[in-house]
């Protein structure tokens, strides 16, 4: 048995990028590697403390009763100790049966329509439980699983033994891999050399049967659309195809961040040439814990 720490596991609609609307299972584990500090946060305050907060979390039991989180990354409970009594622990069928309770009609295929139901490991950073990640997608309860989503930062090591396990996975049945890298840019706050890894990226073209994408959080501005330019141009000089699709969504927490920033990037989008998106969970629910 494998052991694994998360901070939930909720259904909702894949709401960035490539999938955009498609019904998704998330599993959001616990742990991550960057803090992304700088998001919605201009006067560099640390967003770790409770009084930049604005709440203590040590006074809610649950994560639905959280407040909505404004400055910095909107996941913060997820990796951030103060948050730890909200998370949960178990093996490999606590985790698969607490996901199955969530499915349409207890099925990966929706019985109706035939679509597929996305299993999406996020966090935090998911690609942190690589040892595990392969004993898990492997439980019987997920044997239909076709669409295994990793929403990743793209700067976590990946080991040949982490993708064989995929690619054997893979094996099975007519699955697919797909990686939804997110690298961070300045404006996370996060360093730029610790963030942008082209070797990380070419390793995950290894799994055999793999969509990969690009999507960079920006305010309006041109840094950071010039960022991205420059991020993308090292991942295709490192051997990343350059007919692969960059998505480009509006810094924010908040659907009023986001409406603020959105006409302004979509317009920059179409002068460089990136897929605008945004968070469909903001506007449908305004991007509170679970959606």
């Amino acid at each position: 048995m494998a052991q694994y720490q998360w901070s939930e596991i909720f259904l909702s609609l894949e709401g960035e990028a490539m999938f955009t609307g498609w019904p998704t299972v998330y599993i959001r584990f616990a742990r991550c590697n960057f803090q992304c500090r700088g998001f919605n946060n201009p006067e560099g305050l640390d967003t770790t403390k409770v009084e930049v907060l604005g709440f203590d979390p040590k006074d809610y039991s649950d994560l639905k009763s959280l407040p909505l989180i404004t400055r910095g990354c909107d996941s913060i409970y997820s990796w951030d100790k103060k948050f730890a009594h909200l998370w949960h622990k178990g093996d490999e069928t606590n985790l698969a049966e607490e996901t199955i309770k969530l499915l349409p009609f207890n099925s990966w295929i929706h019985p109706k329509s035939n679509l597929p139901v996305i299993l999406s490991l996020t966090g935090g950073e998911p690609t942190l439980n690589w040892k595990t990640i392969p004993t898990l997608i492997n439980h019987p309860l997920f044997a239909d699983i076709s669409h295994l989503l990793f929403e990743t930062n793209c700067a976590v090591p990946l080991t040949w033994d982490f993708i064989d396990n995929l690619n054997d996975w893979l094996d099975a049945k007519n699955r697919k891999v797909i990686w939804s890298n997110s690298p961070k840019l300045s404006v996370s706050g996060e360093v730029w050399n610790k963030a942008i890894k082209p070797e990380i990226a070419i390793m995950q073209k290894h799994v055999e049967r793999h969509i990969q994408y690009f999507k960079f959080v920006c305010d309006a501005s041109e840094r950071d659309f010039d960022e991205v330019e420059k991020a993308m141009k090292e991942y295709h000089n490192a051997g990343i195809p350059k007919n692969t699709k960059v998505y480009v969504m509006p810094v924010a927490c908040t659907s009023f961040q986001q409406e603020e920033n959105a006409t302004q990037i979509a317009n920059m989008c179409m002068e460089r040439g990136y897929i605008f998106c945004i968070r469909l969970q903001n506007i449908l629910w305004g991007n509170e814990v679970g959606t």
